[in-house]
């Protein structure tokens, strides 16, 4: 073998390991991106799931809140994209910026809802479940139970609005036509124990029975204080 052969030998090699060697750079840098882009798309994902909450939040109850945040948060990385690959910290960037969109729109979807659901629980009086027929009674108290339900979910989410408004348009449904012919002492002693703080000492035998009297008596809890 001539010292030729073996010279261009050795630069063939040299050629190949070079190759190699940027041909692993390259799935370096393919897995660097691909990783990258799975961790921005679940967070945008995340961010999406609380937007269309917000939004169909808006729709069923008119109450809004701010969601661009989420189009700044898409748009930065965007921005940086134009003209190659991004690097590491416009991937970085873009899913901390919506990470916090997301955990914030969470916070104030929580509060909100909480709050406009709590108020429409209140709109409705179980009292007036006495006047109902039977069956009519047992389907309003499990609405109502429903709705308290939902209402204090610590996550809200676009099931849990849709279900909440079902069952509060079918409780008033049942209750539109409702006799309101409940004594007016039960409303009053059912008032009071919803607003709490009352002992068992306040309650007279007259009141227990009242609450019997209408079937009402199971829907109270008698606890022991602390102190």
């Amino acid at each position: 073998m001539s010292s030729v052969t073996v010279l261009e030998k050795a630069q063939e090699l040299q050629n190949i390991a070079r190759s190699i060697s940027e041909g692993q750079k390259e799935r370096a840098e393919q897995e660097r991106v691909l990783q990258r882009i799975d961790e921005v798309r679940a967070a945008l994902q995340a961010a999406m799931v609380q937007q269309q909450t917000a939004v169909l939040l808006r729709e069923r109850t008119g109450q809004a809140l701010n969601v661009s945040g989420f189009e700044a948060a898409r748009a930065k990385l965007e921005s940086k994209s134009r003209g190659g690959l991004p690097g590491d910290r416009a991937f970085l960037d873009a899913k901390r910026a919506l990470d916090a969109f997301t955990s914030e729109l969470s916070t104030s979807l929580r509060q909100l809802w909480k709050a406009w659901a709590t108020a429409q629980i209140q709109e409705v009086s179980p009292a007036r479940f006495v006047t109902l027929g039977t069956d009519e009674r047992l389907e309003a108290a499990a609405l109502y139970e429903s709705m308290k339900t939902k209402a204090n979910r610590s996550k809200v989410d676009s099931a849990s609005i849709l279900t909440f408004c079902t069952d509060r348009d079918a409780l008033l449904r049942l209750l539109e036509h409702a006799p309101d012919d409940a004594p007016e002492e039960l409303l009053e002693l059912i008032n009071r124990l919803d607003a709490g703080g009352v002992t068992l000492r306040e309650l007279t035998d007259v009141d227990i029975t009242l609450l019997r009297d209408y079937d009402q008596d199971c829907w109270f809890t008698v606890t022991r204080k602390a102190d």
